[in-house]
């Protein structure tokens, strides 16, 4: 059960209980009030938080001091969603998925979704992309838990199946992709395609943008995403 705690309750709060987490953040209201507790996660502008009780609570956002505030959007714009929770891509992408089974391609069914999925906008025939997937490979197999933290979804913007397959094969890539007649029709996916390839873009379940091989229009390359990937990918290790 969430608790809904409006801003005088916040403060009642902080003032009666004494709480202590080993690993919790002390928070500070606008009144320089204080309390121990865990961030949660950010609902537009309610924060939620677990105190040392075991009991989470709902606090506005604009109750808490500014630095509060900032480090409460930062964690919110980095915290991806429930894990128990299906992700926005989910339902859409059921039946759909193809992965490299030895020396070909077939069907493939995810086991377990990850907190993020990193769409990879490719083609055989594009230069850039057959000079970056390799490097995409090697950062994909040695990530330690990198199927948990993100999953790579290849979105084919090769001009055949059999040119796709043939792309997939020969370079061995180790993630599912959605299959051929499918690539052009998943607009949840197919709307985070820039102007050009490669193109890689992470998301999280809820389908906000993590980071971009596009930035306000700029083309940065896919090489950025691929850093925050292997940033979130070491968070998640050291856990």
């Amino acid at each position: 059960m969430i608790t809904i705690l409006p801003r005088l309750g916040f403060i009642l709060l902080i003032c009666a209980a004494s709480l202590s987490a080993a690993n919790a953040r002390t928070w500070t209201n606008q009144a320089g009030k204080t309390i121990e507790a865990d961030f949660v996660s950010l609902k537009g502008d309610t924060l939620v938080l677990k105190g040392a009780n075991g009991k989470t609570y709902e606090i506005p956002l604009a109750s808490l001091s500014e630095a509060d505030q900032t480090f409460a959007r930062e964690q919110g714009s980095a915290a991806p969603a429930s894990a128990g929770a299906p992700s926005v891509f989910k339902e859409t992408m059921d039946g759909k998925l193809v992965a490299v089974d030895g020396r070909r391609v077939s069907k493939y069914e995810m086991a377990e979704e990850p907190q993020y999925y990193a769409f990879y906008f490719s083609a055989a025939w594009c230069g850039p992309c057959k000079a970056f997937t390799p490097n995409l490979i090697s950062f994909y197999n040695g990530s330690d838990g990198a199927k948990k933290t993100f999953e790579i979804i290849f979105m084919s913007r090769d001009r055949s199946e059999g040119e796709m397959e043939e792309y997939m094969t020969a370079d061995k890539m180790p993630w599912p992709a959605v299959r051929f007649r499918d690539a052009d029709r998943i607009d949840e996916i197919t709307k985070y395609m820039g102007r050009g390839i490669p193109c890689l873009v992470l998301v999280d379940r809820e389908g906000k943008i993590i980071a971009d091989s596009y930035v306000d229009g700029q083309y940065r390359g896919p090489t950025s995403v691929m850093e925050k990937m292997k940033e979130l990918s070491q968070a998640t290790a050291s856990r």
